[in-house]
């Protein structure tokens, strides 16, 4: 399995070995390991820095590891290459699940527990007036026996959903993205209100996007309708297979593989103007958002002005089209894609071997 980044790399969240932005994916570089020792679970990008979890709970991260919000002492600003988080920073705990905020991150453990870390001005870490620390435990605010099933983070605030479908949320609330009232939520405060059993969430830059079970067409939309976030959102979502949010739009991939998004739109960020069948997975960045094909293709579009998109852009950060394809050639014949991810201004491919997948 390889991994390759291209886009914003001014502080080595790319991981490629250098703080360049690219334009073309180069290939992600790791401190201790010759090759990814498990298969790639997720990748979540923030402002400058990465994380990459994997399949076996261990996580990886490259950027800005100033103040700790990536999970390592912080000796030097930055890094340039993936390097692994000991599980001591988790009490000795395997993750399960990741999010990264603009200058702090969040993990779940396997043993359902929650670490943040990093700078939390206006509550990010969830664990009270603490401005700044390494790695902090929260405190469980519900129920011991339901366990955490998701988890994500906006530039500023963070929601995850229980088992039993009840949601929480901390950091900042001013814009409603938490519920009411409308606030700083320095310690998981439970959003309520709602009518039905959440079982995803997703965060943009100043709201959160909450779902039920599909077939049942229920949703939430918390926070600011800046850019018609709740205004123009569909009255239901009942077919719904994958969701993602950038800072100012909405995703949604339906089990037919149609791709539906509303919301913020100046630079092309919700892509094709008429819906489209055959996408397997799409994901959003800051302003761009990256998606894969049936046959295999990727495509990206939106804001490129870091070199996010591919090279096809103007002046402007605009593509030249609606998407940009980055071509099978760039990973290598005898590599297909297999996942794909998306964070500020950064975006990742990973692939395998063919004959590995076919063994």
């Amino acid at each position: 399995m390889k991994l390759y980044g291209f886009g914003s790399n001014g502080s080595g969240q790319l991981g490629i070995g250098n703080t360049e932005d690219t334009s073309l994916p180069q290939l992600c570089r790791l401190t201790d390991y010759q090759e990814w020792p498990s298969p790639i679970k997720t990748i979540k990008s923030s402002g400058n820095h990465t994380l990459v979890l994997l399949e076996s709970g261990q996580l990886f991260v490259s950027g800005c590891i100033r103040d700790g919000r990536a999970g390592l002492p912080s000796s030097t600003d930055w890094i340039t290459q993936f390097s692994e988080v000991t599980t001591s920073a988790f009490g000795g705990a395997k993750v399960k699940l990741c999010s990264a905020l603009w200058e702090a991150s969040v993990v779940v453990t396997d043993d359902n527990e929650i670490y943040t870390f990093g700078v939390g001005s206006k509550g990010e870490l969830g664990t009270g007036k603490v401005v700044k620390e390494l790695s902090l435990r929260l405190e469980k605010l519900w129920p011991n026996d339901e366990h955490i099933v998701d988890l994500s983070s906006g530039m500023g605030h963070t929601v995850i959903v229980l088992s039993n479908g009840d949601v929480y949320g901390w950091g900042n609330g001013r814009k409603g993205q938490l519920g009411a009232p409308n606030e700083i939520v320095w310690q998981p405060r439970k959003v309520s209100n709602l009518s039905f059993r959440v079982v995803r969430a997703v965060c943009g830059k100043d709201f959160s996007y909450l779902l039920g079970e599909p077939g049942h067409g229920h949703q939430a939309i918390l926070g600011s309708d800046r850019w018609k976030i709740r205004s123009n959102a569909p009255s239901s979502n009942l077919d719904w297979n994958q969701i993602t949010a950038s800072w100012g739009s909405l995703f949604t991939l339906s089990t037919t593989g149609k791709i539906h998004a509303w919301g913020r739109n100046d630079y092309r960020q919700l892509g094709p103007t008429e819906p489209q069948l055959g996408f397997t997975h799409v994901v959003a960045g800051s302003e761009h958002a990256i998606a894969l094909t049936e046959l295999g293709t990727v495509l990206v579009w939106g804001w490129g002005e870091h070199g996010n998109c591919g090279p096809r852009i103007d002046s402007q950060g605009e593509l030249k089209g609606w998407c940009n394809e980055i071509h099978a050639c760039r990973f290598g014949k005898s590599h297909k894609v297999i996942g794909i991810a998306a964070g500020c201004a950064t975006t990742f491919v990973w692939t395998e071997e063919i004959n590995a997948q076919s063994s």
